[in-house]
């Protein structure tokens, strides 16, 4: 194999989420079950999000007959090339170091591609560009183009979460009120560490919104009938998301899973009580509003 040379800086500012990605063995065997189950020996590849170049080195693996994949930080663009080329891959892959966008716009795609696959997901699913790429694989899919994954589905319950509320508000400090700060807070979500919060479940767990990747309709406002089978003070929502790559998942669920919860709060921390009847709604970005009905 060829010697990789990585580029001096190739480690500043590159977020360390990568490396527990990337060692996610759960993740990594979906992603390869999901590939191997799907018929790829001379298919055109598009993949949105290069990082390391796993992924397209498992389709090449499997027979893809060319992968084109996108890749926005040219840091990590270039340190996929090397890895791809010491793993004399090179003739079948191609890394562009664009946006999805960018590489549309310039002819670097090709259209009606045979599979498009992407993993461009944070912890409340949409951080991540979901709107745009969503936006990006219509304008280039055909109509037998397989999108992987083909869903994804984010599940949340209504909790009791202290902890995480105040990560991200302040009150009185030293005789002071300095709630005018709340003004920067996160109205939409941020992650929480499963390792280092435990919410207090105050409704059952709902499939909160289903993500489609070809359904421009799967980002419409949405809004939930929802029973609380607790009595306590409901901080917000916590999140976990399942990406279904066919019969395999990707899954934030659990704490061995490297992407982290997401927790959306409520702008006020608000009561509930066990068995009343509230309305949730949720917009594209993920922030939620609590009516009592």
């Amino acid at each position: 194999m060829n010697e990789i040379h990585l580029p001096a800086h190739a480690g500043s500012k590159v977020p360390r989420w990568h490396f527990t990605m990337m060692r996610d063995s759960a993740r990594n065997a979906a992603i390869e079950g999901a590939i191997a189950s799907c018929n790829v020996k001379g298919k055109i590849v598009v993949e949105i999000g290069t990082g390391a170049g796993l992924a397209a080195m498992l389709f090449a693996r499997y027979g893809a007959r060319r992968v084109f994949s996108c890749e926005m930080d040219e840091r990590i663009a270039d340190a996929a090339r090397d890895i791809i080329r010491a793993n004399e891959l090179q003739d079948r892959i191609t890394v562009i170091s664009k946006s999805s966008r960018e590489a549309i716009r310039d002819g670097d795609l090709p259209s009606t591609p045979d599979i498009i696959f992407t993993e461009t997901l944070d912890a409340g699913v949409v951080g991540e560009g979901y709107e745009t790429i969503a936006e990006d694989i219509r304008q280039i899919a055909g109509p037998t183009t397989v999108v992987m994954p083909d869903r994804v589905q984010q599940f949340g319950f209504l909790c009791t979460d202290v902890q995480a509320f105040e990560k991200n508000s302040v009150f009185n400090q030293c005789g002071f009120d300095l709630s005018g700060f709340n003004l920067f807070a996160e109205r939409s979500y941020f992650p929480v560490s499963q390792a280092q919060h435990d919410p207090v479940y105050l409704s059952p767990t709902f499939v909160f919104r289903n993500y489609d990747y070809l359904n421009p309709s799967s980002l419409k406002p949405v809004k939930h009938h929802i029973i609380a089978h607790s009595s306590g003070l409901c901080h917000g929502m916590t999140s976990y998301f399942n990406a279904h790559f066919g019969k395999f998942l990707v899954t934030s669920r659990g704490r061995r899973s490297h992407w982290l919860a997401a927790f959306h709060p409520l702008q006020e921390a608000m009561p509930v009580e066990s068995g009343r009847h509230y309305a949730l709604r949720g917009d594209k970005t993920g922030l939620i509003r609590l009516l009592s009905i």
